[in-house]
């Protein structure tokens, strides 16, 4: 004869030394680590924006945004390496050297947001070496293109 278990095609439920039903607990373990390591995660690739006089004392990546000195911008084409002042809105600057494609809007670009971290040269210069960039798109936020009102060519 069969048993019941056999019969409805499933074992008696597991339960630990206290009673409890192992299964939602292991569940929840295991859910619990998958919540904790994704937070883990996320907050350690994150990069903190950060003025220039704090990028100067941190040891690890940073993002640093202000505005490009364009009349400092040297472009190393066979080494693919752009190099610029960048000055934050407390008028401190540091010289950035990012090696990479050179972004189409540089330009033009009033403003970029750089990150990577602060190296201090045997020469005694200290540079941010980027390993990204972003600039700012001049066209998007500038003031003076503002949309017409209803009914002048705008929006009907």
């Amino acid at each position: 004869m069969q048993g019941l278990a056999e019969v409805l095609g499933s074992s008696p439920t597991r339960r630990g030394a206290g009673g409890f039903k192992l299964g939602p607990i292991i569940a929840g373990l295991i859910i619990s680590l998958a919540i904790g390591f994704t937070l883990w995660a996320f907050t350690s690739s994150m990069t903190p924006y950060v003025d220039i006089a704090t990028a100067l004392r941190s040891t690890g990546p940073v993002q640093v945004r202000g505005k490009i000195l364009h009349q400092t911008v040297r472009w190393d084409s066979q080494m693919k390496a752009l190099t610029f002042i960048l000055q934050d809105p407390h008028n401190q600057t540091i010289e950035v050297v990012y090696k990479g494609a050179k972004p189409e809007s540089f330009d033009t670009a009033p403003e970029t947001a750089v990150t990577g971290t602060v190296q201090h040269l045997p020469n005694g210069q200290t540079v941010f070496v980027s390993t990204s960039m972003v600039v700012k798109c001049p066209s998007k936020y500038d003031d003076s293109r503002k949309p017409l009102p209803y009914g002048k060519g705008g929006i009907s």
